[in-house]
């Protein structure tokens, strides 16, 4: 019989007359040695049938393992190995939470070989929430299983075939000139006003504008540079959510320098002298690289509290459903409507690409495109029926039957 090639198996003959077939799970045991199926036969031809067999099932993709790893232990390992060292704090966070709360309970104990579409659409399913989380979770059970056929460790990704739910996530909204202008005349008073027009003026995500220090904006030059941003890092041992400053932004991109317009580095530059002045008064340290916004305490501020100023302020002008991303919406709407370049936009807003910024706004353009089409009223009276002349000419259509 011809030597079989390593991962194959083998058939021999025992000295009590039985055949041994020993067939490699490609797995390894907790000892670090490779684990084998043993199958014993009364003769070498079933023998031999059993071990094609087991090669036939292998090649399939069908595990025989008693050690083949669970999922959740996959999962978890792949989010702390595989993504951990590439993603933000607060993506790896979003990951682990996901995991935690959504997945782990419903599919941890399943071994990984023995996972199947029912086991993650069921899972999925039972959420029960928006879109968005159903997309989240998806993509981290998905990106797992991928990495595991990409090892060899499962034949397929069973993802494949999970059917998603009605997208039910809202078009972006922005406020309306009329809102913009009463949501400034509510700022009047209020601690947080200069902080909150700056995100108006700017179309800074929340965590952009906590950590800005003076060294970080030109007044002169009407500029401000994002290289950092303030994330929340949830520790659900310690049931605690402490606020950090992350010298990485959300991507590349992200890392920008923003033009104000002129009236908002006026405002700026009275809020400084501000800032230096109440510095003086109670005896602190100032410099450029003082922290531009600071709560009430000197401290920095934490966005959920600013969250809350925010909606607080809304209701005071009577406007309903607006968040802080509303203010980043209600910018790009403005530059639109303005006629600002697409790409100048997309630079301002710290997108990826100027795709990005058409994808999240394709409505604006096609409010713009009709706009710009009714340009050609002027051409229409070339075309118009009642300022045809006598001398026009008259093209008739053609008998029946007959071409042109």
């Amino acid at each position: 019989m011809a030597k079989r090639a390593n991962g194959e198996g083998s058939i021999r003959k025992r000295k009590d007359g039985k055949w041994l077939v020993t067939f490699p799970t490609g797995r390894y045991l907790a000892s670090g040695k490779r684990e084998y199926i043993y199958k014993y036969c009364a003769d070498q031809a079933t023998a031999v049938k059993a071990l094609q067999q087991l090669q036939s099932e292998k090649a399939m993709g069908v595990c025989h393992s008693k050690v083949a790893v669970k999922t959740g232990v996959w999962i978890e390992t792949w989010i702390e190995k595989h993504k951990a060292p590439h993603l933000a704090s607060s993506t790896l966070t979003s990951y682990r939470n996901n995991y935690r709360v959504h997945v782990e309970p419903f599919v941890g104990k399943i071994a990984l070989k023995d996972l199947t579409t029912y086991h993650i659409q069921k899972t999925l399913d039972s959420m029960g929430g928006s879109f968005s989380l159903f997309v989240k979770v998806y993509n981290v059970i998905h990106g797992a299983l991928e990495k595991a056929v990409e090892l060899g460790m499962i034949p397929r990704n069973p993802c494949k075939g999970v059917a998603f739910p009605k997208d039910d996530r809202k078009d972006v909204w922005a406020l309306t000139k009329e809102e913009q202008q009463r949501f400034i005349a509510a700022l009047d008073g209020e601690y947080y006003r200069v902080m909150l027009l700056t995100y108006l003026y700017t179309g800074m995500r929340i965590g952009e504008g906590i950590p800005l220090l003076w060294s970080d904006i030109d007044l002169e030059r009407r500029t401000i540079r994002v290289t950092k941003k303030a994330i929340v890092r949830h520790d659900f041992e310690a049931h605690s959510a402490k606020q950090e400053v992350q010298d990485k932004c959300k991507t590349k991109s992200s890392k920008r320098i923003i033009v104000i317009t002129s009236g908002l580095a006026s405002i700026l530059v009275e809020h400084k002298e501000v800032m230096r002045n109440r510095a003086k008064q109670l005896g602190e340290e100032w410099s450029e690289d003082s922290l531009v916004f600071r709560n009430s305490r000197g401290n920095m501020v934490y966005s959920r509290n600013l969250q809350e100023v925010l909606y607080r302020i809304l209701d005071k002008a009577g406007i309903k459903g607006a968040t802080m991303h509303t203010l980043r919406h209600t910018y790009a709407t403005r530059c639109f409507e303005a006629g600002v370049n697409i790409k100048a936009i997309s630079q301002q807003l710290g997108h990826k690409d100027v795709k990005t910024t058409y994808d999240i706004y394709v409505h604006l353009f096609e409010d713009t495109k009709a706009k710009e089409i009714d340009k050609l009223s002027e051409i229409d009276k070339f075309i118009a029926s009642e300022e045809a002349t006598e001398s026009a000419v008259v093209i008739p259509f053609p008998e029946k039957g007959k071409a042109v």
